[in-house]
């Protein structure tokens, strides 16, 4: 069955001209004359490849893409842009915003097949490597804002999943001996490396070395080597703490999302706090997505903001979790039935404040939930990680 290929211009003259070169070798074309209506398109029609314009009056091409990147439904689809822009920047523009490849106009119908033709051959190996690998939940972590704790809340879960924790009762404290631990995969794509600082590593840290290497070259065993093996059973993909940004194309996020996916039982993303371009592509591969708050009514009015724009972004809210952390004893903090009532999500975690704990387990590079094993915090973090096992299976 020829693949179907979405040609997204506000110029009917030059829908006619790709239409023309694709379907003389084979392909099936379907058009779109707005942004809007390619959103709709590639939802509802599931295209193979979408050939996408930059410049358009409604919403310009580089929207478009960030919004198929985000969207569940349609992160996937591989996006070839194809626009008069010939500056380096505006094709860097095009890749930050996840395109999988960029072409210029004119273009000789040889070199427009061939690109085609690539990106086709790569989306179809990605999806039998899927296909055949079992698949990890996918479960994100991002801060409503900043400060909130994200890592640390990232790095807990991820402890005590791979302990066994989440598929365990409450009132069982060690596993059986024929207990199947967990296969459990953390990756901190925050920008500054916020994990490599709660655990006081400084070396081993793969992410630099993963990123070395150009997406289409990644494979599961090559990420695995990168990977740093924690006492708890935990691998995680490390970038170094540092002020300076560590700045991922939308390509690699998006492959060592699906890679990460083959190593685990769960793969785990700390996201820091912003909904930039590479959020946004990562939502796309995510199958859950936790959100980070604080009890405060700043953090209820970010909070809102954030999912409104998640929801336009074809998110639902069955999709989303709130755990708040409540970092100081307050007489302000709000409560859980105002947090509910003013966001329509049910928080699936409390994490009560312990300051000084806190400091102590940053301090000695250890995680809360290891050095004091029986205490509240503890137990918050495994009650956390039963919800999500629940609710990602």
């Amino acid at each position: 069955m020829a693949e179907t290929i979405l040609v997204v211009d506000d110029d009917l003259q030059a829908i006619k001209l790709i239409s023309l070169m694709l379907q003389r070798k084979g392909y099936r074309v379907t058009p779109a004359t707005s942004g809007t209506q390619a959103l709709a398109k590639a939802e509802t029609e599931q295209p193979d490849l979408i050939i996408l314009d930059v410049m358009m009056p409604d919403m310009d091409g580089l929207e478009v893409c960030r919004r198929l990147r985000a969207n569940p439904k349609t992160s996937g689809i591989p996006i070839l842009m194809f626009t008069a822009k010939t500056a380096v920047a505006d094709k860097i523009a095009g890749f930050q915003a996840g395109a999988d490849d960029y072409l210029t106009k004119p273009v000789h119908p040889a070199e427009l097949i061939s690109r085609v033709e690539a990106l086709l051959q790569r989306a179809a190996r990605l999806k039998a490597e899927a296909t055949a690998g079992i698949h990890a939940a996918t479960i994100g972590f991002l801060g409503v804002k900043g400060g909130v704790g994200t890592s640390t809340v990232a790095l807990n879960t991820a402890v005590v999943l791979a302990q066994g924790a989440g598929h365990l009762p409450p009132t069982v404290r060690t596993p059986p001996p024929d207990f199947r631990y967990p296969r459990v995969v953390l990756a901190d794509l925050a920008p500054h490396g916020g994990l490599a600082y709660l655990l006081r590593l400084s070396q081993a840290l793969g992410l630099p070395n993963v990123l070395a290497y150009p997406p289409q070259e990644l494979d599961p065993p090559t990420i695995e080597k990168y990977l740093t093996r924690h006492v708890s059973g935990l691998r995680m993909l490390l970038t170094p703490y540092t002020p300076r940004p560590v700045m991922l194309s939308a390509a690699h996020i998006r492959t060592l999302a699906r890679h990460l996916a083959v190593l685990g039982d769960y793969a785990l993303f700390e996201m820091g706090h912003t909904l930039d371009d590479g959020a946004r592509t990562l939502l796309g591969e995510l199958r859950y997505l936790v959100l980070v708050m604080e009890p405060t009514s700043l953090a209820l009015a970010h909070a809102r903001e954030l999912i409104h724009v998640l929801s336009q972004l074809g998110w639902a809210t069955q999709q989303l979790g709130l755990v708040v952390v409540n970092r100081a004893v307050s007489g302000i903090a709000l409560t859980r039935r105002q947090i509910e009532e003013a966001l329509s999500i049910e928080p699936i975690g409390f994490i009560s404040p312990a300051p000084e704990l806190a400091h102590q387990a940053a301090d000695h590079g250890v995680p809360i939930v290891m050095l004091q094993p029986e205490g509240l915090l503890a137990e918050q973090f495994r009650e956390l990680a039963r919800r999500l096992v629940a609710l990602t299976r």
